[in-house]
């Protein structure tokens, strides 16, 4: 295979990028954006290609999730999402493709997930928890805004499922109905506005790996994780992503 869309980037590189990360969204529900996106930029890819191959990857993964687990319901949770974060998402995405991501976001987010991260493993959990449950609105609207300037929503959206709920299928079951829903306000908005140029056969061919990613793999290692290692894995991701962020800055 050819270099993706003459950004230098190899196509096999970018295919085994997905793969890997289809895994990481196949456990936690999110991933393919949470750590592709910097990736790719770094990689010098233009911000609105990264979001049109990443997005039907994320997409796919996201639908699979929900369908395997339970379906659709209107839960409190999700009609908070549906109220504040999704509108903001699609205001704060089109912004970022006509002005760019602000460089401070990624700083802010990553010191963030630190701090949560360590408040996760210590005494002050259920502290957390009782907070992120009282102020889950402004959260959810922060989150709409954070995603759609950056690409850098998963780790704020785990830490608020995260501390919402007990049990490791709810957790990436709400994690995926946002993540995805967010994912395709977003490929609206940059089909729309941007009109990137994306290689059609890589364009289709890495939506095709993540979905069998997640069905030959990702499911199955969902399934065999115990909640305590799930609870834990969490918490690894949130931290391992903030570290990331900030020393990217």
């Amino acid at each position: 295979m050819t270099d993706v869309a003459a950004t230098g980037i190899p196509a096999v590189a970018l295919v085994a990028i997905v793969g890997s990360l289809a895994v990481v969204q196949s456990l936690f529900g999110v991933g393919l954006l949470l750590f592709g996106t910097p990736l790719l930029l770094l990689l010098g890819m233009p911000y609105d290609r990264v979001l049109g191959y990443l997005l039907p990857c994320s997409i796919v993964v996201s639908v699979l999730q929900v369908a395997t687990s339970g379906g659709l319901t209107l839960e409190p949770i999700r009609r908070q999402f549906l109220l504040f974060t999704a509108p903001a998402v699609l205001a704060a995405t089109a912004v970022a493709l006509r002005f760019g991501s602000p460089h401070q976001i990624r700083a802010v987010v990553g010191a963030m997930l630190l701090v949560t991260a360590a408040i996760r493993i210590g005494p002050m959990h259920t502290a957390l928890s009782r907070v992120v449950r009282r102020h889950r609105s402004p959260l959810m609207l922060g989150l709409g805004v954070v995603h759609g300037l950056s690409n850098l929503g998963g780790g704020i959206l785990t830490v608020i499922v995260g501390s919402s709920f007990d049990d490791k299928v709810s957790i990436r079951r709400h994690i995926a109905f946002a993540y995805g829903t967010m994912a395709m306000i977003q490929l609206a908005v940059v089909l729309l506005v941007k009109h990137p140029y994306l290689d059609v056969r890589i364009w289709l061919l890495l939506p095709a790996i993540a979905a069998a990613t997640y069905l030959l793999i990702g499911q199955r290692a969902f399934r065999a994780t115990r909640p305590r290692m799930y609870e834990r894995g969490l918490t690894a991701l949130i931290a391992v992503f903030g570290t990331l962020l900030v020393g990217a800055v």
